[in-house]
């Protein structure tokens, strides 16, 4: 625990592969509060004028603690429901989840599921060609039924992810309007992420399920339809569910897909090259450019099994040989799928450091150092050896390092603390909890919710590190990009540059 993360250049590799970081000491590792110019970045709530004095207490507390917390009040609030057995539970649409259903990496397969309906496309049908049109039929219709629950769940994300954007251009308008600050840097950088988080669930995702669940219930029908060609009419509706109309679905999504590929492709050049101009050869460098080529990577595999699966999914509709040009696309769609969910997704809440790039570069480096720590020993995992004493300290520090979701919970498994925060409510299926409510509770319960916190800390997972560092190297990425089109630099990248 000596060594510290470093701050300056390093030297990397030939492959330019980032260092394996080392944790930093105490006082590097509990970054610091927000200062008060950075108001709420996610939710715009009234600061409270005074919180050195609670109302269910007497006890002072210094203008610090009630500082920090006033701000993380504004930046985030948790919404939790009840669960049928009763117990608090993240709201389905309080967070970005990394929720993908491995079952849609299969939907590309649903595509060619018709195969026997379109080779054997002739009357009478041979009964080996029936019963492969039964099964293609039924499989299709079976997948369809998991695309549209994947629907559901990007849709929860969207929801978060739209509300995020409305709260995040009303804080940015008020911003403007009131002249206070010199600055809307934090919200900019938040802004752009949003867009491609909403971008990827909307476009890539949320539609593609849509498509494909259509396309694959229209593809199961026309099969189906096949068994019974013997029927003009019946045999024409056929050919065409089972042909272009069923197939025109998918082309469409595969023309959307690869252009959104394409624009996330730039995207994360641009953060390869900012990051390298601003921060130099450093550990957080190159942790956004591993980033950044895993994501190129994923895009231009993804984008050209979908043009391709589209292009070959119109022309099975007439040619056998068709079939040939989706099986490297439904190979590709299962490993991007896998790909996506073990590599490239995250999971994240609120909460970031401030946005400076040094703030930025040891939030990364302590989260890939931690990763890497738990990887090889999980039990032996201390990615903080000293924690905050002060309930103040502990929130800003919990909110930062976005752990405040799990903290709620935890807090509401406790008795009292359920009781007090309002858990206990019969009527309550749905409760918002923000640091200033966990502040606020009276001074007789702080010492349980540091046990909470401190039990939060300590039980950290691999899962965690790995979200975060994948969320960090975005806003790391994000943040070098719009600094240098826009030539604002903070005092500290002045001095580096």
């Amino acid at each position: 625990m000596s060594s510290s993360l470093a701050a300056g250049p390093n030297s990397l590799g030939t492959n330019d592969r980032p260092a394996t970081p080392e944790f930093p000491p105490a006082e590097e590792a509990v970054l610091p509060a927000l200062p008060r110019h950075h108001v709420a970045a996610t939710t715009r709530l009234s600061t409270p004028k005074s919180l050195s004095k609670p109302t269910d207490t007497d006890t002072d507390i210094d203008t610090r603690d009630a500082c920090t917390v006033s701000v993380l009040a504004a930046q985030q609030r948790v919404k939790l429901v009840k669960g049928k057995d009763g117990n608090w539970l993240p709201a389905p649409d309080a967070r970005l989840v990394n929720n993908l259903s491995w079952v849609v990496g299969f939907m590309e397969l649903a595509n060619a599921c018709d195969f026997a309906a379109n080779v054997w496309n002739s009357i009478p049908v041979p009964l080996y060609a029936v019963v492969l049109m039964a099964i293609g039929g039924s499989v299709a219709g079976f997948l369809s039924i998991f695309a549209f629950r994947d629907a559901k769940r990007a849709c929860y994300n969207c929801r978060y992810l739209r509300k995020q954007r409305t709260l995040l251009l009303q804080e940015k308008s008020q911003r403007q309007r009131e002249a206070k600050f010199d600055s809307t840097m934090e919200l900019d950088v938040v802004l752009d992420i949003n867009t491609r988080e909403l971008g990827t669930e909307l476009l890539a995702r949320w539609i593609m399920d849509l498509l494909m669940g259509c396309g694959a219930i229209l593809i199961s029908i026309g099969t189906f339809m096949a068994i019974g060609g013997a029927d003009p009419k019946v045999f024409l509706a056929s050919n065409l569910l089972s042909g272009y109309v069923g197939n025109t679905p998918i082309a469409l999504f595969g023309l959307v897909n690869s252009s959104w590929a394409g624009f996330v492709f730039f995207k994360a050049q641009g953060h390869v090259t900012a990051s390298r101009r601003l921060l130099g050869s450093c550990t957080a460098a190159a942790l956004v450019k591993r980033r950044a080529r895993r994501v190129q990577a994923f895009s231009v595999i993804n984008g050209t099994a979908t043009i391709l699966g589209g292009a070959g999914s119109m022309v099975t509709a007439t040619r056998w040989w068709g079939y040939l040009i989706l099986l490297p696309v439904i190979i590709s769609s299962i490993l991007c799928n896998m790909w996506w969910r073990r590599v490239i997704g995250y999971t994240r809440s609120e909460g970031h450091p401030n946005m400076v790039s040094e703030e930025l570069s040891k939030a990364l480096e302590l989260a890939a150092a931690a990763k890497v720590r738990s990887r090889h020993d999980a039990e032996a995992l201390k990615w903080c050896s000293e924690m905050p004493t002060r309930l103040g300290d502990m929130l800003s520090f919990l909110s930062l390092h976005s752990l405040f979701h799990q903290y709620c919970l935890e807090a509401l498994a406790n008795t009292e603390l359920r009781q007090a925060l309002g858990g206990n409510d019969c009527d309550a299926t749905a409760l918002e909890i923000s640091p200033y409510d966990i502040f606020a509770l009276p001074c007789e319960l702080h010492p349980m919710l540091m046990d909470a916190a401190k039990k939060v800390v300590d039980s950290v997972t691999q899962d965690h590190f790995t979200n975060r560092e994948r969320y960090l190297s975005e806003l790391l990425g994000t943040y070098c990009s719009i600094v240098w089109k826009q030539g604002r630099l903070d005092k500290q990248d002045l001095e580096k540059a």
